[in-house]
């Protein structure tokens, strides 16, 4: 068995260590609760990340930190240095399959990311899309006076 001491500090396991390792068990193990959502459905892991070693070396020459998680680019695509980043949970969060994404003069965002950018509610958005609304109209129609002046005094403060 290889020893690299990478895996541990002070005797309990790092935790890049504990992402690899819930990476392969997602991935690898049927019994694993995520296991459908990941390896279920075909995502695999690259063969060099079979080793922790390898896998922590990409890690820390591509900007790993205590406060990022990690995230496949392509949500179908495998876990690789190609395919993967380092990213915060917020973004991480917008990445997801289940996400609802609109596009709007040629950008593509999930609701939460077009609630930032219009200012509008992310509930009020989500309600104008289950009422049918069209893109167009869910992103760029005005909000009631209440709610505009709500939002105006929460930009002010």
């Amino acid at each position: 068995m290889k020893t690299h001491g990478l895996s541990q500090t002070k005797g309990k396991r790092t935790r890049l260590y504990r992402i690899w390792n819930q990476m392969r068990q997602r991935c690898l193990n049927k019994n694993d609760s995520a296991y459908d959502r990941y390896g279920g459905r075909g995502i695999t892991i690259c063969s060099s990340w079979s080793d922790y070693y390898f896998f922590h070396t990409w890690a820390v020459h591509n900007g790993y930190k205590n406060n990022l998680e990690i995230d496949r680019i392509d949500n179908n695509g495998e876990y690789s240095p190609s395919n993967c980043h380092w990213v915060k949970p917020l973004l991480q969060a917008r990445n997801k399959r289940n996400n609802h994404t609109l596009t709007l003069h040629g950008k593509t965002a999930c609701l939460a990311e077009w609630s930032d950018l219009t200012g509008i509610k992310y509930s009020t958005l989500r309600s104008r899309i289950r009422l049918g609304w069209s893109t167009f109209n869910a992103l760029t129609m005005p909000v009631r006076a209440m709610e505009r002046k709500k939002l105006c005094q929460q930009r002010l403060n």
